[in-house]
């Protein structure tokens, strides 16, 4: 993989911008395309409000935009074990890698303290624990963190089905896990293409699905976004699972279909906060640059498509929130925050 440059510290939002804008960083101009689609120099238009070169302007005012490289991660070395899911509780992070290996980081500002590391029960050569995030429910009363749940998205199958949402109860002393229910989705009506990826909406107790129709190198594909109510624990089948049938879903649409939007991308890692679905994108390198995507949910319309390029490096796989104004972003260099 080849790297963007390293960024070493703090750097304000002149390396990046909060509406993706084709930007000349030699001259300091920048140029508002036409339309909302990806142009064939992988720059995108003007989506959202006024944009100046290092700041944004929003309701409440003018702010500007901050990515803070803290360092590598800890995980464990070797081939097929790449980083991929991440998720943060308090001052807790849980970065997971390739097959279901977890580790518990202390975040501690700038920097991170690594606590403990173990192999998940759901732990297989066919998991890929794409995406993570916590639930909002309790296995039992003083366990550390909720239900945490890990992505499948794979498209080898896990015990004949494929796309399965392992939900893992974290035991107390942070070294090891439990799998107390898996949820699959029948997908008879063939909904999803290469891989479906799972996150949760804890707030609201609500549970999204989102993938390729196809897959991301077909002109006709189209992003699906399916949205459950999140299963009680209580309501896990005898053989451990939970299936639900596209006859449960509460919403089930394309981005084609309800917006505008058009074109391909990498889709990597979601969150879903404040009413909005962020999706990171890309490889880090110029043929599938790094984007950070942010839809709307009741909307139903793409809300910007922000620039990671050249304030990040290497491939971007995870995020969650810190705070309302601060996201962490898990890479396979490190990690990074941005700071909106």
């Amino acid at each position: 993989m080849k790297n963007t440059k390293i960024i070493p510290a703090c750097i304000a939002a002149a390396l990046f911008l909060f509406a993706a804008l084709s930007v000349s960083a030699q001259s300091g101009k920048v140029q508002a395309k036409q339309n909302g689609y990806p142009d064939s120099d992988g720059t995108y238009s003007y989506q959202g409000p006024k944009v100046r070169f290092n700041r944004y302007t929003s309701k409440d005012g003018e702010h500007e935009l901050e990515t803070c490289y803290l360092g590598k991660l800890h995980g464990r070395k070797g081939k097929g074990y790449g980083y991929q899911g991440m998720a943060v509780h308090g001052d807790l992070v849980v970065s997971t890698q390739n097959q279901g290996l977890a580790t518990i980081y202390k975040f501690q500002g700038d920097s991170i303290k690594t606590l403990s590391q173990f192999e998940m029960d759901c732990f297989s050569p066919v998991n890929h624990s794409n995406v993570v995030s916590f639930g909002n429910e309790y296995y039992a009363k003083g366990d550390p963190f909720p239900l945490f749940y890990v992505s499948q998205a794979k498209q080898e199958p896990f015990n004949g089905k494929k796309d399965v949402l392992f939900v893992e109860r974290i035991a107390p002393d942070l070294k090891s896990s439990k799998t107390v229910q898996t949820i699959f989705y029948d997908d008879v009506n063939k909904d999803y293409g290469w891989a479906l990826q799972w996150v949760v909406d804890a707030r609201n107790g609500y549970l999204y699905g989102f993938g390729n129709t196809i897959t991301n190198t077909t002109d006709s594909n189209k992003h699906r976004v399916i949205k459950f109510r999140l299963p009680k624990l209580s309501e896990t089948g005898a053989d451990g699972y939970v299936t639900l049938r596209p006859s449960d879903a509460l919403e089930n649409y394309t981005f084609e279909d309800v917006s505008s939007y058009r074109g391909n991308f990498i889709d990597q890692g979601l969150m879903v906060k404040g009413g909005k679905l962020y999706i990171l994108a890309g490889f880090g390198k110029p043929t599938a640059p790094s984007k950070l995507f942010v839809w709307d949910l009741k909307k139903k319309e793409m809300c910007n498509i922000i620039d990671l390029v050249e304030g990040t490096h290497s491939e971007l796989e995870d995020l969650d929130a810190l705070s309302s104004k601060e996201i962490l972003v898990q890479a396979q260099h490190g990690l990074f925050t941005i700071k909106f």
